[in-house]
């Protein structure tokens, strides 16, 4: 899916902007735009809004710290979820896969079912 993110002038370089119906995040930092999933590694926060100074974008909850060129957590592991950007004309378009299709509730207990391990549920309750 192909989303309209409007012209690169316009990417705010000291923060990071919702597009996509808050989807996405974009940023441009050294006049390459970044997108990224609006999810921090640390409890889902949305991560926008978040700062960006130096090329490090900053969760605006918890401070969670990333690098905004590789979308690497700094002083830590994991990497959030980065979205290709195509910039046509001037304007930048971020490309997302499409939403899987939803199962149905019963399908989703079904998969749980068969995946759950009680003995260890139970283990990991202390």
């Amino acid at each position: 899916m192909r989303i309209a993110a409007g012209p690169v002038a316009d990417v705010p370089a000291d923060r990071c902007v919702a597009v996509a119906d808050g989807r996405a995040v974009i940023v441009r930092v050294d006049g390459d735009v970044h997108a990224y999933r609006n999810r921090c590694l640390h409890q889902a926060a949305p991560l926008a809004g978040g700062w960006v100074r130096d090329g490090v974008l900053a969760c605006p909850l918890h401070f969670w710290r990333y690098d905004v060129a590789s979308g690497e957590l700094r002083n830590g592991a994991g990497c959030l979820e980065r979205f290709p950007v195509e910039i046509v004309d001037g304007d930048a378009f971020v490309l997302l896969p499409d939403d899987p299709p939803r199962r149905s509730l019963r399908d989703e207990l079904l998969a749980r079912a068969r995946t759950y391990d009680r003995d260890a549920a139970f283990r990991d309750r202390s």
